[in-house]
């Protein structure tokens, strides 16, 4: 059994590998084959069935290209587009769970978003980042 792992090893010196991009993208294949259960018409299954195959097959040539500057470029492309929207997705899943206890207000000078509690009435509001001093009602 050694053997076979040395053997992949071997196989795989060189080579790009998994990375962001490839986590994603196989999160997406999954959702899409999911989704893909719900389709009953033929054709559409069979596009969307096609489509996840696509993605599946730019997967495998991502992980195993040697041209690493190449996918890692591609890599950090992705990261800008997906790292604000996970922080996006991330602060929306906090705001919503906190949304009994907590407002969450935007500073005035420096748009920083600050979490205030539930209190009725008009509070003074320090911003942590620039010190700001703002009235908000709640």
């Amino acid at each position: 059994m050694m053997n076979l792992f040395q053997r992949f090893s071997a196989f795989m010196q060189g080579r790009y590998g998994y990375d962001t991009m490839n986590k994603v993208l196989t999160v997406l294949v999954f959702a899409i084959y999911i989704i893909n259960f719900f389709v009953f018409n033929r054709t559409a299954h069979f596009i969307i069935f096609l489509i996840n195959l696509l993605i599946i097959a730019f997967i495998i040539f991502r992980a195993l290209s040697r041209n690493i500057v190449k996918r890692s470029a591609e890599n950090r492309a992705f990261i800008k587009i997906y790292e604000p929207v996970k922080n996006w997705v991330k602060f929306t899943i906090r705001r919503f769970k906190d949304r009994d206890n907590y407002r969450y207000r935007k500073c005035p000078a420096c748009k920083a978003m600050l979490r205030v509690k539930n209190t009725r009435g008009t509070h003074t509001v320090r911003c942590p980042k620039c010190r700001f001093e703002f009235k908000t009602k709640i």
